[in-house]
């Protein structure tokens, strides 16, 4: 490592760790990267990524002012993300790749130059990594590429980009494992970068994308989508329909570090402010740490799943508390899991699956049972008193006169306090 590498490392290494937004570049496209620090610097993100954007933006001297300019506007780089298209290092015209490989070096002195922590990589795309062997290629190479992060004092981060080499959950998981089977020096520093637009774009759960990272995540970016318009893509947090209270408490769980707000709005940065706005007190509450997981009151989520489940919306049910359970690290994520159970049991009762209700109903009195007499405000041993009745009952019963169950005798959630949302 370089004596100005040892010097950027010490820099990083003394930084306010902690959740916090920042802005990445890219979000301002088209605006020039160059015009980027000074103008986010005046709305207040001292912790940027800058997206390479053309070949001529990987040139040293280019670098060189961007640096100067960061440095007179306050801001630190947290990580550089390459441009996709110079970095074909599968491809089977070697001299792509050998250039491709140039390009990278060049990233990687120049993120040095400019302080940063992280080289940001979509990787190849799906073609390239589910053809036969690429997969095994990709490895070796991503292998080499974390390498040449390392010696620059960089770590080096992929992205679980829909149309790239890691756009699903079993596709991550198999990378993380094998991460996890690696020596020491065989891929310093090498990790994940978690998007969750990315995650629903790919029709994966953002959840379970960022639960098989196994918490080497080294950058986050967000941005937004609405379902309903797939053209409606990249938007700014807050501007579509990802569950961003639940997202910001999974992601708080396993990253400390900036996160990058990457919907694109141009030279509108107003539209930033505002996912700024909305993101942080949910990120404020994402990162308070209760001693005790059943103090407080219940995630919005889990609110709503008990309203739900009291009105006998047993499916919405399930689908508003799913969120917060995959979002919850602690202990308490079981009494979610458990009340979700529960209202599913009930579901299969209704719909002449006893065998369905029988299991489901079970397990989720046991894991509610851990958490008797009271959590978070609700009368955990009142629901489990109450549903055990209703496994006794549909027992006696039996798949046979299943059509007796009475709907009536469904319980509802209660709350100890009744200001804590008693349905």
């Amino acid at each position: 490592m370089t004596e100005a590498s040892e010097a950027n490392a010490g820099e990083r290494a003394t930084r306010t760790a902690g959740p916090r937004f920042g802005l990445s570049s890219g979000a301002l496209y088209p605006l020039p990267t160059e015009a980027v620090p000074d103008l986010a610097a005046r709305h207040g993100y001292a912790d940027l990524e800058i997206m390479l954007q053309t070949a001529g933006e990987y040139a040293p001297v280019f670098l060189r002012d961007l640096a100067g300019r960061c440095a007179a506007a306050g801001c630190q780089i947290h990580a550089v993300h390459l441009w996709q298209e110079l970095h074909p290092l599968l491809s089977p015209y070697r001299r792509r790749a050998e250039e491709g490989r140039v390009f990278f070096d060049m990233a990687i002195d120049g993120a040095a130059r400019l302080g940063a922590r992280t080289i940001v990589w979509h990787g190849p795309r799906h073609a390239e990594t589910r053809a036969s062997g690429g997969w095994e290629r990709w490895l070796e190479s991503v292998a080499e590429r974390a390498r040449a992060c390392a010696a620059a004092g960089l770590t080096l981060g992929i992205e679980n980009v829909s149309w790239c080499a890691l756009a699903t959950t079993r596709e991550v998981a198999r990378f993380a494992d094998w991460l996890h089977g690696l020596a020491a020096d065989e891929a310093p520093g090498l990790g994940f970068v978690f998007e969750p637009f990315q995650a629903a774009e790919a029709e994966q759960n953002p959840f379970m994308i960022l639960a098989a990272m196994g918490g080497r995540v080294l950058d986050v970016h967000l941005s937004d989508l609405r379902e309903a318009e797939p053209t409606a893509r990249h938007l700014p947090p807050g501007e579509g329909d990802l569950p961003w209270p639940a997202l910001l408490r999974a992601i708080a769980g396993v990253y400390r570090g900036p996160m990058m707000l990457e919907g694109t709005v141009g030279e509108s940065i107003a539209r930033l402010d505002r996912s700024r706005s909305y993101l942080e007190p949910l990120l404020a509450e994402a990162a308070l740490e209760e001693v005790d997981s059943c103090a407080g009151s219940p995630p919005p989520g889990v609110l709503e799943g008990i309203r739900l489940f009291n009105m006998g919306e047993f499916y919405a049910c399930h689908e508003a508390i799913e969120h917060e359970w995959h979002a919850e690290r602690r202990p308490v994520r079981r009494l979610y899991q458990g009340i979700l159970q529960i209202g599913v049991g009930y579901l299969h009762a209704l719909r002449g699956n006893h065998r369905g209700a029988l299991l489901l109903l079970a397990d989720g009195i046991e894991k509610v049972s851990e958490f008797t007499p009271c959590c978070l405000g609700i009368d955990t041993a009142r629901l489990v008193r109450a549903a055990r009745v209703s496994l006794d009952r549909l027992r006696f019963l039996g798949p046979e006169r299943l059509a007796e169950f009475d709907r009536e005798t469904i319980p509802s959630v209660h709350f100890v306090d009744k200001t804590a949302g008693d349905g």
